[in-house]
């Protein structure tokens, strides 16, 4: 694990990462993410793995759809 913290991150990856190890609506998350399966079945280090090895393309496509999840449950949260 030492030689992940080590690594220098650009930001895109370093918040990708940060949604494969943890989501902020984890309860309400499922299938419908991208990156569901991956949080569920990958080690840290496999998760640093995979984010390292997409292209930029890659991690803003992912990014993109983070962000319309984000804000959906968002607003589904303040219809309450």
């Amino acid at each position: 694990m030492d030689a992940i913290l080590e690594k220098s991150y650009d930001r895109p990856r370093a918040l990708l990462f940060g949604l494969l190890v943890n989501c902020l609506f984890p309860t309400k998350t499922n299938e419908s993410c991208p990156l569901w399966g991956l949080r569920k079945s990958l080690s840290i280090e496999e998760k640093h793995k995979y984010t390292m090895g997409l292209s930029n393309e890659e991690v803003n496509s992912i990014l993109v759809q983070h962000e319309e999840c984000y804000e959906k449950k968002l607003s589904n949260i303040n219809q309450w």
